[in-house]
């Protein structure tokens, strides 16, 4: 299957929009099939998704298929190509969020990056639940939904931290002797590359000299990267630099120019340019429309 001819889905236009501008997303599956029934073919999205599972069905995530019964957890990460075939009572929990969502003020790297079950390598995606632990994994999945349903003062705090109890409890049951997937090579080098931009994205570096700390040459670098992902590698650093810098005009009272020098763009009129190029809106305009954003009366 030809990577063009699959789309690429945004979060699902459910629950209170405020919340939705934070960067996360909480439905059913049904709910969700139902507002897009597409979603049942081959998709990807630009953010990572969460999936409890329940029953019998098959899953397909990058051309792999996956038959799965009982309670089963679905991680997914951005670029990652999937659907979901279910049978008769086949529903679940879906949870949605960018990495700035996630992040949130914290400082990179980036946590997500280390955790094994986005980007796998040496596991897969899908992981049932055994019998004793699934009112501990559908507990942190309920609360989730109760926040995000209810939209109340503080939710996004109270999900980020359920997020990280979901993911320790999750890495608990990953340590109890699970069985490893043989990883490709590319997935291995797309791993590496993500964490390498973690690393150094807020210097002056080209792709070249990923590249070169990976071990191999730029264009297969990216080709690797584009087949992966359907993003170019240079992409991928850009959207990283740019998140980085969208935060701390969110968060921080820096200058525009400071911003600049922090995300490794020594010169404020290049970083200006960049920004614009990216998001079609000056720094400054758009720390002043996300500010404005967050001091509204939520819909």
């Amino acid at each position: 299957m030809n990577r063009q001819t699959i789309p690429a889905f945004e979060m699902s236009q459910v629950g209170r929009e405020s919340l939705r501008r934070e960067g996360f997303v909480v439905t059913s599956l049904v709910d969700s099939v139902l507002n897009d029934p597409r979603r049942l073919r081959p998709h990807y999205h630009n953010f990572f998704q969460m999936m409890l599972l329940r029953g019998k069905g098959s899953v397909m995530h990058d051309f792999q298929d996956e038959k799965i019964s009982g309670l089963t957890l679905f991680f997914l990460s951005p670029g990652q190509v999937h659907t979901l075939r279910p049978r008769r009572d086949f529903d679940g929990i879906t949870v949605s969020f960018t990495q700035g969502f996630f992040d949130h003020r914290a400082a990179p790297p980036s946590a997500l990056f280390e955790l094994p079950f986005f980007f796998t390598t040496e596991i897969s995606p899908l992981l049932k639940i055994p019998r004793g632990d699934q009112f501990r994994i559908g507990e942190a999945f309920a609360e989730i939904q109760r926040e995000f349903n209810a939209a109340k003062t503080g939710a996004a705090e109270i999900v980020r931290a359920w997020l990280r109890i979901l993911f320790a409890r999750v890495l608990r049951l990953l340590g109890q002797n699970r069985p490893a997937a043989n990883p490709s090579r590319q997935s291995v080098l797309l791993r590496q590359f993500h964490l390498a931009v973690e690393r150094g994205f807020r210097e002056e570096r080209e792709l070249a000299d990923y590249a070169r700390e990976l071990d191999v040459t730029a264009n297969h670098l990216n080709d690797v990267v584009r087949t992966e992902t359907g993003r170019s590698a240079g992409s991928i650093v850009r959207q990283r630099r740019l998140l980085d810098a969208q935060r701390l005009l969110s968060h921080s009272d820096l200058t525009v120019s400071e911003i600049g020098y922090q995300t490794g763009f020594p010169d404020p009129s290049y970083f200006g340019k960049f920004f614009r190029r990216e998001t079609g809106q000056t720094p400054a305009g758009f720390r002043a429309k996300i500010r404005e954003k967050y001091h509204s009366k939520p819909r």
